[in-house]
């Protein structure tokens, strides 16, 4: 019978093992008193004194186990990470509204609220982009090999069930199950597709952004001069700064996004292949959508997916805010700069939990794997792989395994649960203003 976490294993107690220290000493004691006080210790024999909770993996010794470990570990960081990053934002907020940096999301909520009643008629009109989350095909495939030492990461791809951003360095394409997406830097030309930056026009064109010039109907915001500069609830005449990727009816100044009437990009745009309906398609990029591991075994499937979700990345969306004055700062240029210096950085913040929410989605979707997996495939596997013929380390390193996928479901509720009250907070505060 082996002993559970944090001592040694109970076989040292028979003449079995009086007589296997007797042959295993030299290769395992270290001269220094009897050779039988610390043998278990000296040989490995005994399972790690720190385990999950404290952040380690090194749990059997046995890759394809230890790798689910170190998911299990990597989620329970990103989840503090995420969370941290939520918080952090929340109490700039609150500073910023001349609340305690510990001020509650309510309190927060309810102060955005009397700020922006003091200063706008009516409500801000604010809309941005939703934001952009990517997983690693490469990194993906790494995690995957990793565990399973019988992928080779240059010869497998993952799936990707959503839009693949297709790697550079290699001959770009798409597979049949994908509508070819080209994304170039324009240059001051029409965009037959959609332009992310600038859009500049002499005669007035729609404008899904901010107007710089004239604006043919109502505008949001006037500069000094007496120009728009906000919102245009018409036509614009200038220069349209697009927050968000968008029709252009000018001439576009940044990057356009079109589809290639012959499914073949230009040689100095990006090549993004987008999975047509529920479809998957092959991906050696950055997947923004769901991501299959290459095939493996279950563990390791179940390992390196979680793994990748914990380490999404999400780009802030640009934001774009826009309103009246209300008649108490109507002609107070101090109290709206002021008001206006508030927003600016309230953007940036708003953008930051806009992501770090969408990340929470992945990051939860992680930990619920890697809970399914820690009752089912990993001891599924742990317990195949211990029938087999095996050295007595390796015996005691699955049987410490065993014991360690008992503290899963609580490391990962633990980190889960935290992480949930961040985004919690964060939604409350982002619906103060949300559309």
């Amino acid at each position: 019978m082996f002993m559970n976490h944090k001592f040694s294993v109970g076989l040292i107690s028979s003449g079995l093992v009086a007589g296997m220290a007797m042959t295993a000493v030299q290769g395992c004691d270290d001269g220094g008193g009897s050779p039988l006080g610390n043998i278990a210790e000296q040989c490995g024999l005994v399972c790690a004194a720190e385990g999950i909770a404290e952040g380690n993996a090194s749990i059997s010794g046995v890759a394809s186990v230890d790798a689910f470990f170190g998911a299990v570990v990597t989620f329970s960081q990103a989840a503090i990470d995420v969370s941290a990053g939520i918080d952090a934002e929340l109490r700039a907020i609150a500073v910023s509204l001349g609340l305690d940096p510990a001020a509650g999301a309510a309190d927060i909520s309810a102060a955005i609220k009397g700020k922006i009643k003091g200063a706008v008629a009516g409500n801000l009109k604010i809309t941005y982009a939703a934001p952009q989350c990517a997983v690693s095909a490469k990194a993906t495939v790494e995690a995957t090999a990793k565990c399973d030492a019988s992928i080779d990461p240059g010869k497998v791809e993952v799936e990707c069930k959503g839009s693949c951003e297709a790697d550079a360095s290699v001959s770009a394409s798409c597979d049949a199950e994908a509508e070819v997406k080209c994304v170039a830097q324009a240059p001051s030309v029409a965009c037959a597709g959609t332009c992310e930056g600038t859009c500049s026009a002499d005669a007035g064109v729609a404008c899904e952004g901010t107007c710089n010039g004239a604006c043919n109907g109502e505008c949001s915001v006037k500069n000094a001069n007496g120009e728009c500069a906000g919102r245009c609830e018409g036509t614009c005449e200038g220069t349209c700064e697009l927050k968000a990727a968008a029709t252009c009816e000018g001439k576009c100044e940044g990057q356009c996004t079109y589809t290639p009437p012959d499914a073949k990009c230009e040689a100095n745009a990006q090549v993004r292949c987008e999975a047509k309906a529920d479809a998957k398609v092959s991906c050696n990029g950055r997947c923004d959508g769901e991501v299959t591991p290459p095939k493996a075994s279950a563990e390791c499937e179940a390992s390196a997916k979680a793994e990748v979700n914990a380490k999404v990345e999400c780009t802030p969306p640009a934001v774009e805010i826009t309103w009246q004055w209300s008649a108490e700062l109507d002609g107070d240029l101090k109290a709206q700069a002021e008001f206006k210096a508030w927003i600016t950085g309230f953007k940036g913040r708003f953008a930051a939990l806009l992501a770090a929410t969408k990340r929470v989605k992945f990051v939860l979707d992680a930990g619920a794997g890697l809970t399914a997996a820690a009752s089912g495939a990993v001891k599924g596997a742990i317990e195949v792989q211990a029938q087999g013929d095996l050295d007595l380390k390796a015996s005691v390193g699955l049987a410490c395994a065993l014991t360690e996928l008992g503290s899963v479901p609580g490391v990962i509720t633990d980190s889960a649960d935290r992480l949930a009250t961040s985004a919690a907070g964060a939604a409350e505060v982002t619906a103060a203003v949300a559309p």
